[in-house]
């Protein structure tokens, strides 16, 4: 088949080919601006990846640093702590030794070894336990009639005199 154009046909075609030309020419340069932001946007997001990973791995490091710091303070507080309660044991023992020297008792119980003073008790069965730690037998404490420096272990009653204040009058005094 044959078609016959005309000028004005072909003008008309041409005319439209360089509109189309026009637009594709538009949209090309429309095209390489979004390319373009794109990009921009592509390397801006990653330089913000980057910074944010950065960040989670310095945050991280720091997190690990607290961690062992607090670690570390929970280990010293609990070593306070058992340090506290050993000091308040060793206070209540101390209070009680200073109540029981307040109320001092009338009498004490000397432990001699071969007549020589050794140590003072509480109690006379105190005495007799504390000789036994240092060897003496544990049986046979019965009165003996031989000299005092002849006899190994010996427990004598002593009678306690309350100390005077300085400046107080002794009765004694003559």
């Amino acid at each position: 088949m044959i078609r016959i154009v005309t000028a004005a046909r072909l003008a008309g075609l041409r005319a439209d080919l360089d509109s189309a030309d026009e637009r594709v020419r538009q949209l090309l340069g429309t095209l390489d601006e979004n390319w373009a932001r794109y990009l921009r946007s592509v390397r801006e997001l990653s330089e913000e990846r980057q910074a944010a990973e950065w960040d989670a791995q310095v945050a991280a490091e720091k997190a690990a640093e607290l961690h062992q710091s607090n670690e570390q303070m929970r280990q010293a507080f609990t070593a306070a702590l058992l340090v506290i309660a050993r000091q308040q044991h060793h206070i209540g023992e101390l209070v009680q030794h200073l109540a029981a020297a307040r109320t001092a008792p009338s009498w004490l119980y000397l432990l001699r070894k071969y007549r020589e003073p050794h140590s003072l008790h509480l109690a006379s069965e105190a005495a007799k336990e504390h000789a036994a730690t240092c060897g003496a037998a544990r049986i046979d404490w019965t009165s003996s009639d031989l000299p005092a420096a002849e006899v190994a272990w010996r427990v004598e009653a002593v009678a306690v005199v309350p100390e005077q204040e300085e400046g107080a009058p002794r009765s004694d005094a003559a």
